[in-house]
């Protein structure tokens, strides 16, 4: 059927913690070509927040539904 939840909640930090990491190494990298220090770094940071946190949403809801059905098939 799929991981188990304790695998998926441990893959939405994860996938939380790439977001953020990498729009914040992402920004630092185009701030030192362009030498607009710390401006991109910051927007790439806020960006990542942004994309992470809504990814990290939608996986959890994933979670949510995947125990809802797994519950629901208990009780039958």
């Amino acid at each position: 059927m799929g991981k188990s939840p304790a695998f998926r909640l441990l893959g939405i930090g994860g996938s939380l913690a790439f977001w953020i990491i990498g729009g914040t190494l992402g920004g630092r990298w185009i701030d030192t070509q362009l030498d607009s220090d710390p401006v991109l770094t910051l927007l790439g940071l806020f960006l990542g927040i942004a994309v992470g946190v809504t990814d990290a949403i939608r996986r959890l809801m994933d979670v949510v539904k995947f125990q809802e059905r797994r519950s629901a098939k208990r009780k039958r």
